[in-house]
């Protein structure tokens, strides 16, 4: 191999490196503004529910019911009221015992 072989193989290689460093920095460009859209879009419709969806005083009323947190376990309309107890019978009073 000649020296002017040797120069230009040696410019060869470092205009495709040259090459091959401008190639990754516009991939990486581009892959980052592609990351960053679609982090965007799916933001949109992580927060879309959040700001747009119901009010804070609804989600509590369909949470704990009409009456709020203080009433939660009261009896509601529909709900089963048990068994109704047989009226109680006095008992006997007990005989006292002559000896």
């Amino acid at each position: 191999m000649t020296p002017a072989e040797a120069i230009e193989a040696a410019e060869l290689i470092e205009a495709e490196t040259a090459y091959r460093l401008q190639l990754a920095r516009e991939m990486y460009q581009a892959g980052y503004q592609q990351a960053e859209a679609d982090m965007a879009a799916r933001w949109d419709q992580i927060a879309r529910p959040a700001t747009h969806g119901p009010t804070q005083a609804d989600l509590e009323a369909e949470r704990w019911g009409p009456g709020g947190r203080e009433h939660y376990g009261d009896p509601r309309p529909g709900d089963y009221p048990g068994r109704v107890p047989a009226p109680r019978q006095p008992e006997p009073e007990p005989e006292m015992e002559i000896a």
